[in-house]
């Protein structure tokens, strides 16, 4: 029994991914053209449109295109609370030094193909080294019982990481000069791993101090749909749609390392990737001056993340339903400064839509990876060093209000969350 608080509640960590600039689960900045502008969807120039516009490769010139990223992320999400253990304040440690993409297209007259291999949702790793709300709850239910009485914590800690793998094909074909299509598919590997551990001490009966450790995996696979449309009615003006359909997520437990089993090898769950609509616009104003919009509405709630237990009245939701769907609405600027050098500048809103933001922050991982409404705001440059190499620069900041959201599993106590969030990227494009 002193075991069974860290199976049942601390399986709910592995499917919760720890994201960059993201909605629930899905990525938006997977390029350092996005980081510095926060628009693409209907940008027409670099192969990144792999992702961001696929309909629009056609617009390239022919050839090879070739488009290599990496960002580094710095984040600091902290927790206060007090749960009758006094006031306790926990911050997330370190920085996130990888974060790849890589796309890759060939053009031929009307018709594209592409590929690449990104992260699209997840992306990086919490890591609370003095531990956390939720492992001081785990083990605040344990102190006190028979028959060894513990009375204190120590050692808690917490890490775990999330990446969704995406590898795409698509075929992009030009109808005419104005309308191209798309139409492709995208692998996904969701690849998550969970640590955690505290020790039970200060026994009434001088009883040993009792480690509990938790180590593993949890991995799945699966196939969505891709299809886009690329209009453009005049030269200055570009419109871009695109959808990625759900793709269905099965998590199985593997690789138990630790002292406790939190689910045994081959225990399988739910987290499916949630389909999601990309628009976007681009205007030239003049011929330095382009500015462009993007709009991203997140189905979430037609996704499947198994059930959720409201400790209220012990009913057992839809945890997708709970959480409610996502949109981001972004806007950017471009400024050709000279021949080979382009400045940008750009912004973007991330609203979630909960149905019960305290019943879903019952899902642990929650209060260390803090989702709630957010401004992001990016700036960089692009530089043609050749004809056909680009270098990209961004960098960005996210902004969170402070937010109290009460802990139904700590009968209601409030938690206040604030967040901060930076990331660096450099990515080179090649044409040939």
């Amino acid at each position: 029994m002193k075991r069974l608080f860290v199976l049942v509640a601390l399986s709910l960590v592995l499917i919760i991914p720890f994201s960059a600039s993201a909605q629930m689960d899905n990525l938006a900045n997977m390029s350092a053209k996005w980081i510095r502008s926060n628009v693409r969807n209907a940008a027409l120039d670099g192969a990144d449109l792999v992702n961001y516009n696929p309909a629009g490769l056609v617009k390239l010139s022919d050839g090879f295109h070739l488009s290599l990223n990496n960002q580094t992320l710095f984040r600091k999400p902290q927790h206060s609370f007090n749960i009758g253990m006094g006031a306790k304040s926990y911050e997330q440690d370190g920085a996130d030094p990888f974060l790849p993409a890589l796309y890759a297209a060939f053009k031929k007259s009307k018709w594209a193909i592409s590929t690449g291999i990104y992260v699209t949702g997840g992306g990086s790793t919490v890591n609370y080294t003095s531990g956390s709300l939720n492992t001081t709850l785990l083990g605040a239910q344990q102190l006190g019982k028979a028959p060894a009485f513990y009375t204190q914590l120590k050692d808690q800690s917490l890490k775990a990481s999330s990446y969704y793998l995406a590898v795409p094909v698509g075929f992009s074909y030009a109808i005419s000069e104005k309308l191209s299509l798309s139409v492709g598919g995208r692998y996904i590997r969701g690849l998550n791993s969970t640590k955690a551990g505290l020790t039970l001490t200060t026994s009434a009966i001088s009883a040993p101090d009792h480690a509990i450790s938790v180590d593993y995996d949890n991995n799945a696979s699966g196939f969505g749909g891709i299809f886009g449309i690329n209009y453009a009615p005049t030269e200055k003006l570009n419109i871009a749609i695109h959808y990625e359909t759900k793709v269905k997520l099965e998590f199985e437990a593997e690789g138990n390392s630790g002292n406790t089993v939190l689910a045994a090898n081959g225990t399988k769950s739910r987290r499916d990737l949630p389909a999601v609509l990309y628009t976007g616009i681009h205007y030239k104003f003049t011929e330095k001056l382009s500015a462009g919009a993007d709009f991203n509405y997140y189905f979430q709630k037609n996704a499947d993340w198994g059930k959720i237990t409201d400790p209220r009245n012990g009913s057992t939701p839809e945890a997708a339903k709970v959480a409610g769907n996502c949109y981001t609405a972004n806007l950017g600027l471009f400024y050709q400064l000279s021949e080979k050098l382009q400045l940008s500048a750009g912004c973007k809103y991330t609203a979630f839509l909960y149905d019960d933001v305290e019943l879903y922050y019952t899902k642990l991982g929650l209060y260390e990876a803090v989702k709630y409404n957010n401004f992001n705001v990016g700036l960089g440059a692009g530089y043609n060093v050749t004809k056909n190499v680009q270098v990209d620069l961004g960098i960005g900041r996210t902004f969170w209000k402070d937010k109290t959201v009460n802990s139904l599993l700590a009968t209601g106590a409030p938690v206040k969350i604030t967040d901060k969030g930076y990331v660096v990227a450099l990515g080179i494009d090649i044409a040939f």
